[in-house]
């Protein structure tokens, strides 16, 4: 069937922030380097300086709800039937090249958007209408061991192979020189600094990191500088919590960053932290966590909780750690041993960048895509 053509279709993608839409434009790329023809379908957005729109075709369709989903069967159909069609989410892209026709489609799964969630009316019609999409797709492909076995405890019959994600090994790499990017960032240059970069909602877990920060002594803490970037509606409620627990001296509230400066806050680094729980019922997970791979392709081990897919973005002592949900207690033991024991950590951060080169790069991540597709589209 392969033609090389591909009509990729997410409404969750660039310049829209965030890993899903990353991921989306990532995809895409890599089919192109491979030869194929490909063009994209998204919605419409404001273009934000520096980012281009003219790669490679995109069809961009109105931003409000009904008009963009009418607009996008529209065109759709005027695509052959047999057209291998990649789409972001399954629902509503899926749903709407199912509905329009198309034979090969192909899902990508993330974690919370194949969750149940709470007993409801309107999860019971969602979890109807997903096993509907999911059994009608050719192949699910999904981040993680997790978003699998979720996908499969509903529904077992739903065609789904993992492909673990990548990242860019070029752009996230270690540091020349880590003294000079922490001068152009505006970092302390004589403590060991903890990261987190992501979205500062709760179920991130960032107060978790607090409380551990809590249990350490003052020189431990006079040696460490906590910096959290992004931006949430949790935010201000984790300041209070940093004031309360009086360690707010110590983080550094860098706020959002540019996609282009991103890179340095990681090289900047000499720790990466994200505990994030798994909260059925409101459909919060990480499903994967593209972050954890970033930090470690820049040469900075990882710590993340034993929840979701984090299990497969960190592999426990190869240049990371895994802890428990909400585990402060160990994370405190982690913080205190980078303050006391550096080497360890730089040479547990030698081995993440060489674990992501070995097996976790774009490139690896597109070979097990296309074989998956090969052998199943």
């Amino acid at each position: 069937m392969i033609n090389n053509k591909l009509l990729f279709f997410s409404y969750d993608f660039p310049p829209v922030e965030g890993g899903i839409s990353r991921l989306c434009d990532e995809i895409v790329k890599q089919f192109i380097h491979k030869g194929w023809d490909v063009e994209a379908i998204s919605e419409e957005r404001e273009i934000e300086k520096g980012y281009r729109d003219d790669l490679y075709p995109i069809q961009r369709v109105p931003s409000k709800r009904f008009f963009k989903e009418f607009e996008s069967y529209k065109i759709l159909k005027r695509y052959p039937k047999d057209t291998l069609i990649i789409t972001g989410v399954w629902h509503p892209e899926a749903l709407i090249s199912i509905l329009a026709g198309h034979k090969n489609v192909v899902v990508l799964a993330h974690g919370n958007d194949i969750m149940q969630g709470k007993k409801t009316f309107k999860n019971f019609i969602l979890s109807l209408l997903r096993k509907y999409v999911l059994s009608k797709a050719k192949l699910v492909i999904c981040n993680s061991h997790y978003t699998q076995n979720t996908i499969l405890e509903q529904f077992p019959c739903v065609n789904s192979t993992v492909c673990t994600l990548g990242v860019d090994e070029e752009r996230f790499s270690p540091a020349e020189d880590k003294k000079s990017v922490r001068e152009a960032l505006n970092l302390p240059i004589d403590k060991k600094i903890i990261l987190t970069t992501s979205r500062i909602d709760k179920y991130k877990a960032h107060d978790t990191v607090l409380k551990a920060l809590a249990l350490l002594d003052e020189k431990t803490l006079d040696a460490l500088c906590y910096c959290i970037v992004g931006r949430g509606n949790y935010l201000e409620e984790l300041k209070k919590l940093a004031s309360q627990l009086n360690v707010d001296q110590y983080i550094h509230w860098y706020g959002f960053i540019e996609e282009d400066d991103l890179p340095k806050v990681y090289q900047a680094s000499d720790l990466f932290v994200l505990c994030t729980r798994e909260e059925k019922d409101q459909k919060r997970v990480e499903g994967f966590g593209l972050v954890f791979l970033e930090a470690q392709s820049s040469g900075v081990p990882a710590i993340g909780s034993n929840q979701g897919g984090i299990p497969d973005a960190i592999k426990h002592q190869n240049g990371g750690w895994l802890v428990e949900r909400d585990d402060h207690h160990q994370l405190a033991h982690y913080f205190k041993q980078l303050a006391v024991e550096p080497q360890a950590f730089k040479e547990e951060g030698m081995k993440a960048r060489q674990r992501v080169l070995n097996e976790a790069t774009w490139g690896h991540f597109s070979e097990k895509v296309f074989k998956a597709i090969e052998e199943n589209v």
